[in-house]
């Protein structure tokens, strides 16, 4: 009873965090640029987990060669990843964001049947109709500002890296420690993010002290911690349990995003965020061999 308990508070905990993450996102972009933003927010993030990883004491070691296979996936699943949402969010709200983020296990699951050869049913198809149906209707909803609809195309971009990350874990979920398939994730995302060091060091010396804390505080919490603590949760839960709980992730960043920001997107918008979020939700239940994942 108690150990359910705490699973439940890990599982809250994490979602709140990776919730949260959408909002600072939205806080950080008034001080600093896509890139530099995520730069600085995976340097702090990559050396919290240099700390954990060497303090550890993992026992198995990742061979150099699966070492390469994981940076390249963090170039795509991190660093592609987070410079696409940051820029999306220039122009879409945090909590339209994150549904649009939901969408990861739908493509997921397209990924699965082009380079994994996995059957799909008809749910899944249906699934992915819906979900269809529900971007369509985003689109329109959020057309009324300019570059909407372009940043609702950079969010996609990032749903989709972080499926390849997801369908590129895979392979190494059951071999390594979690702890150091993450670092060495997070490590090849902050490799290509440092192109944007010109940019983040001008960045830094002009922006206020509370944009540089949120930045801080994504690399540290949602960046690190809640990853631990999924990984911590998945120890007892069941991957299509666990997957369910983060059709939640979206509800709570709408939720911080008008409390914090006082985001309000238009009814259609949520109206079509709903259907595609159910669409997913469809997907993944139907999906024979569900996958969970998170890149946030």
């Amino acid at each position: 009873m108690m150990q359910s308990f705490k699973v439940s508070i890990v599982v809250i905990v994490a979602i709140v965090l990776w919730a949260s993450a959408f909002v600072g996102i939205r806080i950080g972009l008034t001080g600093y640029s896509p890139g530099g933003l995520a730069l600085l927010r995976f340097l702090v993030a990559s050396l919290f987990m240099a700390l954990i990883y060497y303090g550890h004491g993992i026992k198995k070691p990742i061979p150099w060669k699966d070492r390469i296979q994981l940076l390249i996936a963090g170039m795509a699943g991190i660093g592609i990843y987070n410079i696409c949402l940051n820029y999306g969010e220039l122009s879409v709200s945090a909590g339209i964001a994150s549904f649009i983020i939901g969408l990861m296990p739908v493509l997921t699951v397209l990924l699965s049947l082009i380079f994994l050869q996995e059957k799909l049913s008809r749910g899944v198809w249906l699934g992915i109709l819906i979900s269809v149906l529900g971007l369509v209707l985003l689109a329109i909803g959020e057309n009324s500002e300019p570059g909407m609809q372009q940043g609702i195309l950079a969010i996609l971009v990032s749903a989709l890296m972080g499926a390849i990350l997801t369908i590129i874990q895979k392979q190494f979920a059951s071999v390594y420690h979690p702890v150091a398939i993450i670092s060495w994730v997070m490590w090849g995302g902050t490799l290509l993010l440092l192109m944007f060091a010109p940019a983040l060091i001008q960045e830094i010396q002009t922006a206020d002290l509370q944009t540089t804390l949120a930045v801080v505080y994504m690399g540290i919490f949602p960046a690190a911690i809640a990853y631990l603590a999924w990984g911590y949760a998945l120890k007892y839960l069941s991957a299509s349990n666990a997957s369910v709980t983060l059709y939640a992730l979206p509800i709570v960043s709408t939720f911080l995003g008008f409390i914090l920001l006082n985001e309000q997107p238009s009814l259609i918008s949520l109206l079509g965020s709903g259907i595609t979020l159910f669409g997913a939700f469809i997907a993944n239940r139907f999906q024979i061999r569900p996958t969970t994942a998170v890149s946030e």
